[in-house]
This record gives structure tokens, C-alpha cells and sequence, in this order.
């Protein structure tokens, strides 16, 4: 079988390979299990836990980790995505808030903009 480089890429036969790889390597990540997702008990435990304390330290990590089947890094990592979200949430809900003042403060001030202009044309 004759093999030629060309930019990085390997000729073998009539396919372009990667070195290091071979027309095997795609399919064998097919075979391999799709990524495990928690169970919703395990979820609702995370859930629980977190509305309890954003904040996880060893201690309660390790339990859950016991409690839950999870690896300590599961755990922490989950923690960390799900602070992220409620920080996301709460940067939303403030905009929000925000965003309803100034547009209150908008009205207020055509208001008095038009109550001084019916002023000064009477």
C-alpha cells in the first residue's frame, strides 16, 4: 500500500487520514456509550442540595458523591454549570428589573417634557 503526506495529511491508498489515525478511528466513537445523564432522583438530590447552598465544600461534596453514585468530580462540576445558570438567571432578572425602571422613568420624563412645553405655548 503506498503512503504519501501531503499538508499534514496522510495518502494511504485513496483516502486522506490524519497521522496517527486510521479509517477505524471515526467508527470506534460510534461504538462507545453515549454520555451518561443523571437520573432524575439524582437531579432532584443536586437540586435540593444547591437551593440549600450554592457553595459546595469537600465535606458535602464527598457525602453526595456516597449518596448519589457520582464521582466527586460529577458533583463539582454539576455545582459549577449550575452556578452558572443561576448566575445567568439573576443577571436576566436584574436587566429585566432594570429595564422597567428605566423604561418608567422614560414615561415620567416625556411627561414633564410635555407638561413644560404646554407651559411655555400658553
Amino acid at each position: 500500500m503506498e503512503m504519501k503526506q501531503h499538508q499534514g495529511f496522510m495518502e494511504v491508498g485513496n483516502e486522506m487520514v490524519l497521522p496517527g489515525l486510521n479509517k477505524n478511528s471515526f467508527n470506534n466513537n460510534v461504538n462507545q456509550d453515549k454520555k451518561k445523564r443523571l437520573t432524575s432522583d439524582q437531579l432532584d438530590s443536586l437540586e435540593k442540595s444547591f437551593q440549600e447552598e450554592i457553595k459546595l465544600d469537600p465535606d458535602r461534596k464527598m457525602k453526595l458523591s456516597r449518596e448519589l453514585g457520582l464521582q466527586p468530580r460529577q458533583i463539582a462540576v454539576w455545582f459549577q454549570n449550575r452556578r452558572a445558570r443561576w448566575k445567568a438567571k439573576q443577571l436576566e432578572r436584574l436587566y429585566d428589573s432594570l429595564k422597567q425602571e428605566f423604561d418608567a422613568i422614560s414615561r415620567e420624563k416625556q411627561k414633564l417634557q410635555d407638561e413644560v412645553c404646554r407651559f411655555y405655548n400658553s
